[in-house]
């Protein structure tokens, strides 16, 4: 076990989006940003592990909520349900930016389930 994975994981949205320049955490997010959401590669494309990283996967998780807002409400709530948001926090984000917001919330939950992963694995 290395020395970072006794450090507890901050959980405020700026300690995680930190996480998202180390490879192996930006690839499993995206992962699970395609499984959850039910994304293709091609419609959500891995960024560059930099400060850029977790704003490209906003854009790309919007641009899908964009095209189930006006065409598969049923998508919009299943994806809502397996990533695994509560009404209050996707209340919240819609009151505070709409859909920019929940995308962005959608974003920071997958992350905290590949950090939570790898913590209980003992890499980080």
């Amino acid at each position: 076990m290395n020395g970072e994975a006794n450090k507890p994981l901050s959980i405020g949205e700026d300690g995680l989006r930190r996480w998202l320049d180390r490879q192996e955490v930006l690839s499993s997010t995206v992962s699970q940003l395609r499984k959850d959401l039910s994304l293709s590669a091609a419609e959500l494309v891995e960024p560059p592990g930099d400060e850029g990283a977790f704003e490209a996967l906003r854009a790309q998780v919007l641009a899908a909520l964009d095209r189930w807002q006006g065409a598969d409400s049923a998508s919009l709530s299943r994806a809502i349900n397996r990533i695994d948001l509560t009404e209050g926090q996707v209340n919240a984000a819609m009151g505070r930016g709409g859909f920019q917001e929940l995308a962005g919330a959608m974003v920071l939950r997958a992350l905290q389930k590949v950090l939570t992963r790898l913590r209980f694995a003992g890499r980080y």
